[in-house]
């Protein structure tokens, strides 16, 4: 006899997003389009997480929001929590205590590793939506000091700024991937030692494939460390020999 179990409202969605409270596209390869994923994700939108309140400045007022965005989808059968803002970055250590399944709000949290597979020497450069505001104390860990990281801000770019800090409803694509390889451009120009990038914003990541493509630089965002993430949730789904899903 086999027992089937169930003990949540719907089972088989494997990740949750915590939205901000936004109208601003997101395309395929965003972390809030469900076009992104190769396996079912969930949506909750955070009432009132605007950018001023997360970007331009860290509102801990909405933790709690957060925090109920977060076991809401815990308790709609998700595996993992992730967002749709890098900066939610500085809620980690809440939304970590909050739930018992992984949390990874940010493409930021792969800084660490990342350091550690790039020579001692050299940098990890980081695209952030606001340099300004960004704080290093939210991805930094014992043993990696602020010596080895490079930041560049997009807020050097007002299209990009004003699009999705901006909340826009609207962008042309190409200006927007202008903006992005400009970014990385410079940040490699102005720091020549760096070897790898991560990506802070989420709205960065339908465009890390070309800046990968044409600086030949490894580039890291939310994406790639949800993929990381679930193929460790789903390891037990997966054929060993040709590491796709496999329902038994």
């Amino acid at each position: 006899m086999t027992t089937m179990y169930g003990g949540t409202a719907s089972q088989g969605v494997v990740v949750g997003v915590l939205m901000n409270d936004t109208k601003l596209p997101r395309i395929p390869g965003d972390s809030g389009n469900g076009f992104t994923y190769d396996f079912p994700v969930a949506f909750y939108t955070v009432k009132g997480a605007r950018a001023p309140r997360i970007i331009e400045s860290t509102d801990y007022t909405l933790v709690e929001k957060f925090v109920e965005g977060a076991r809401f989808l815990e308790a709609q059968g998700c595996k993992c929590i992730t967002s749709s803002c890098g900066f939610v970055i500085a809620f980690q250590k809440h939304l970590t205590e909050a739930v018992n399944i992984p949390v990874i709000t940010s493409g930021l949290l792969q800084v660490p590793m990342v350091a550690r597979m790039i020579q001692p020497d050299k940098k990890v450069g980081i695209l952030t939506a606001n340099s300004k505001t960004l704080d290093p104390r939210h991805f930094l860990v014992p043993g990696l000091d602020e010596s080895r990281i490079a930041i560049q801000g997009m807020q050097e770019f007002p299209t990009f700024y004003s699009t999705f800090p901006g909340n826009s409803i609207s962008y042309q694509y190409e200006d927007i991937q202008k903006d992005m390889v400009d970014a990385a451009r410079k940040l490699l120009r102005e720091h020549p030692d760096v070897q790898a990038i991560v990506c802070e914003g989420t709205n960065m990541a339908p465009f890390t494939p070309l800046i990968n493509q044409v600086t030949g630089v490894p580039i890291f965002d939310i994406i790639t460390l949800i993929r990381f993430t679930v193929s460790g949730l789903l390891r037990g789904m997966t054929n060993p020999f040709k590491n796709r899903l496999e329902y038994r």
